[in-house]
């Protein structure tokens, strides 16, 4: 039986077989036919299914989804969200870039960008900005973002009323607005860094905060810490606390009015009391993502693979400060001995395990490339140190430290001969040596006369010190009379100045993290081969601002900011000696006063200019060594490997880890090209 039936109309035409000669087919077939066409029709399909598939994905791409949410771990408690007061604490000022935003941002390579600006430029010489803002920028409130909060903000700051930290940037700058949406912010002379001022300033919702007094603001709790109403990408929705009142969590959702985009839809920000609880935090998978301290304590290798971990550098510095105030850190010869003294690469493997970079510079050339490498670098050389201490005058005594001992004339040399009757300056010297002692000179008259009186004290002396005035002489009695013998010994014991003695021998002070100890320990093991003694004194967070207040140190390990681009000013002019400034070496120099003022005045940061006299401070600091700078240690990440969109690669410090925010995402999903 045929299969297809033969048409009966004249042109002889073929149609297709109905369904029930279809179901017909595999009973004409053999076995062998059977299985060929089972296998042709398996290859057809699996080539069908990748031709679509392939299709597909040529023709689409993986974009991040709006979806998902993160854990975040940190270390410490937070103290208010309030952008006016979060200056000193890192945890607060991570939250604010979460909650609130700033005319100006960083990037993930760590330069600036605008955030509510919408555009920029410098006029008037580089004395003015001139910008306009985004004008989709509102409060999560809904209110739009506008020129009255930037200007209430900067107002607010200016206000010595609510003693903001941030006052002293601002107190010369004028702000000006000029249409809702646009104005000027004028400084009185071309500012260097006045983009990143810009950036550390977070707009305040003048609707909110417009009538409130220092001690309202500063007492609002619900709105400092449960519910701010920020612009930033997120929204604060719960704040969880234990039975003590303890904050051990604060969630925040995406913010629908945000004027960018987020995809992280739900942050919790989970608070440990140490870094050994977030560590295990980590191990365990209760967190997704935390900064870990930079300490040889932390075992890096232990997390599991599921973690990715992140090296972040950051132009941040900790240094060895001499307070140079003091004697015997004034002599710069024996500050530079010390450096010589000092082994960065065993400091550095000691306090970070080696997760940082040596520092040489406090300019740090190695993160900010227009800065050349200095020349001349002061290097690690044992011998030289101890030659240069030698030559110093700090020798090395039995006791195996070195000391300085400066050896004094006597104020007064007596050089006449002198008896009854005699009189004058020399004679009134006389007396007040001999009324040292009442017992020679029980009356101490002072008249500048040799009397009786006089004549009895000078034999009480001779007779005192027979041994050595009357019997080289042959004589058993005092004579009264004051000449050679009597005057030798007059000279050894009155108006002697005692030697001057300076030990090497000094107390380091720092704070109680365990890669400052480990460093301190280190220079006090290297110091002590060369015979200079060290304590180490380990204060808490209240005592080391205290120390740093008051300068109260010989030696400081503690650590200095940089920001996006190095403004040196602060730490090393001759103004910022006292708190609040941060010059913490009491270092002056007027001729580097002078490059560090005129550094400052350029409207453009990268000026080849402003370049140059950078380089001549950098040379300046490297040459009188006020500090001996240590170490930069990297900011060390771990995250999840379903977290993505981390791409920073460089972080001005801790508080920036959310800078890049709207990038991360843990959802992707698949869009038409």
């Amino acid at each position: 039986m045929s299969f297809f039936k033969k048409n009966s109309d004249q042109n002889s035409s073929h149609k297709l077989p109905s369904l029930g000669q279809w179901t017909q087919f595999f009973k004409i077939l053999t076995r062998k036919e059977k299985c060929i066409f089972g296998i042709a029709a398996l290859f057809f399909t699996a080539s069908a299914i990748f031709l679509l598939i392939n299709f597909y994905h040529k023709n689409t791409q993986v974009v991040p989804k709006d979806s998902g949410a993160i854990k975040y771990g940190m270390v410490g408690q937070p103290q208010t969200i309030n952008p006016l007061y979060a200056y000193s604490s890192e945890i607060d000022r991570a939250l604010i870039e979460l909650t609130f935003s700033s005319l100006m941002s960083y990037d993930q390579d760590g330069f600036l960008t605008p955030d509510l600006i919408e555009d920029y430029r410098f006029i008037d010489n580089g004395r003015t900005i001139e910008f306009s803002l985004k004008k989709n920028a509102k409060w999560i409130d809904g209110k739009p973002l506008t020129m009255d909060d930037v200007v209430f903000t900067i107002h607010l700051v200016q206000d010595s009323d609510f003693m903001s930290p941030l006052r002293a940037n601002w107190q010369t700058v004028e702000v000006e607005k000029t249409s809702d949406y646009k104005g000027l912010i004028k400084f009185k002379q071309p500012y260097s860094n006045a983009l990143e001022l810009l950036s550390n300033l977070k707009i305040m919702p003048k609707h909110i905060w417009e009538n409130a007094t220092f001690q309202a603001m500063t007492s609002n709790t619900q709105l400092n810490l449960f519910t701010p109403i920020g612009s930033g990408p997120y929204k604060v929705i719960k704040v969880e606390q234990n039975n003590d009142k303890k904050i051990t969590s604060i969630v925040l959702n995406a913010n629908k009015n945000y004027y960018s985009s987020t995809r992280i839809q739900k942050i919790q920000i989970i608070f440990f009391d140490n870094q050994n609880d977030l560590y295990n935090a980590l191990k365990k998978g209760a967190i997704d993502i935390g900064e870990l301290e930079n300490s040889n304590t932390l075992n890096y290798n232990a997390l599991p693979k599921s973690l990715k971990q992140y090296y972040l550098q950051s132009p941040n510095y900790f240094g060895l400060f001499f307070n140079n105030s003091r004697d015997p850190f004034k002599d710069k010869n024996l500050r530079v001995a010390l450096t010589k003294a000092t082994d960065k690469n065993e400091i550095i493997k000691a306090a970070i395990d080696n997760h940082g970079q040596i520092v040489d510079s406090p300019l740090l050339p190695n993160f900010f490339s227009e800065i050349e490498q200095p020349q001349n670098i002061i290097a690690y050389n044992l011998e030289e140190a101890q030659a240069d201490l030698d030559k110093a005058g700090y020798l090395l005594q039995e006791n195996g430290l070195r000391q300085k001992t400066i050896q004094k004339t006597n104020g007064f040399k007596f050089s006449q001969n002198l008896k009854s009757g005699s009189s004058g300056a020399e004679v009134k010297k006389l007396q007040e040596c001999l009324a040292q002692d009442p017992a020679v000179y029980p009356s101490g008259e002072i008249t500048g006369t040799f009397g009786e009186n006089t004549k009895k004290a000078v034999i009480a002396f001779q007779e005192k010190y027979a041994d050595e005035i009357l019997k080289p002489n042959g004589l058993t009695k005092g004579t009264g009379i004051v000449s050679n013998a009597t005057i030798k010994k007059l000279n050894e014991i009155c108006f002697v100045i005692p030697a001057e003695i300076t030990p090497l021998s000094f107390t380091l002070k720092t704070s109680n993290y365990p890669s400052l100890i480990a460093a301190a320990n280190s220079i006090k093991s290297q110091w002590k081969k060369i015979g200079v003694n060290i304590e180490v004194q380990v204060l808490d967070a209240s005592e080391i601002k205290r120390v740093i207040r008051e300068r109260d140190f010989d030696l400081l390990i503690f650590g200095e900011k940089l920001g996006a681009f190095p403004d040196p000013l602060p730490y090393w002019h001759s103004s910022q000696i006292i708190d609040p400034g941060s010059n913490f070496s009491l270092y002056q120099n007027k001729n580097l006063d002078t490059l560090l003022e005129k550094q400052r005045a350029y409207a453009d940061p990268y000026d080849k200019e402003r370049i140059k006299t950078l380089q001549t401070i950098q040379n300046t600091l490297i040459a009188d060594a006020p500090a001996i700078y240590l170490y930069s240690a990297d900011i060390i990440l771990a995250a999840r490997q379903n977290i993505k969109g981390i791409e920073i690669n460089r972080l001005i410090d801790s508080s920036k880890i959310f800078s890049n925010i709207e990038n991360w995402y843990v959802n992707e999903k698949r869009i038409w090209k």
